[in-house]
């Protein structure tokens, strides 16, 4: 599926990860943020990296939500479930998304739209990219990248002007 096949439930749950990740940026974290929705379209679990605050590198915004959802729903709903998230997930995050067996990934900005801003750092400005991890799951696993590119930059413009890289 192309970016340009996408239904207006999808375009509204990516704008709302990039809404997201945008007030994640305004309380002091970094600019990622995922939501995981039903089959039913309902909002299952909705986090946001969570780095910055808590210390822990391990707190990215889709591997906040898969464990959460996986805690409250069990691992049999994940393969109907689709995640959306503002930018292209780490290798981290990829890794998780395959184990997890969630069915379907709608992300917006690419790491080479949001990697120009993540150049401060210790880890950021290094590329970890999905697209080798997502290969593994073959036809299990739908992706769809590259959605909403203009509005896909906007935390990372914030995320920069508040100096935080």
């Amino acid at each position: 599926m192309t970016a340009t096949e996408l239904s207006e439930t999808d375009l509204r749950f990516v704008r709302r990860a990039i809404a997201n990740a945008v007030a994640n940026v305004e309380i002091g974290n970094r600019p990622f943020a995922a939501i995981l929705v039903g089959a039913d379209g309902d909002i299952l679990v909705e986090d946001c990296d969570r780095t910055a605050l808590s210390g822990d590198p391990l707190s990215h915004g889709e591997v906040n939500v898969i464990r959460t959802a996986i805690q409250k729903y069990g691992l049999d709903r994940m393969t109907t479930a689709t995640l959306y998230v503002n930018s292209e997930p780490c290798s981290m995050c990829a890794g998780t998304i395959l184990r997890s067996g969630i069915g379907r990934v709608i992300y917006a900005a690419t790491g080479a739209v949001a990697g120009p801003y993540l150049t401060g750092g210790r880890m950021l400005g290094q590329r970890y990219p999905s697209d080798a991890i997502f290969a593994l799951a073959g036809d299990k696993l739908r992706v769809t990248s590259g959605v909403l590119l203009e509005e896909a930059v906007r935390p990372f413009e914030l995320y920069v002007a508040r100096g935080a890289v």
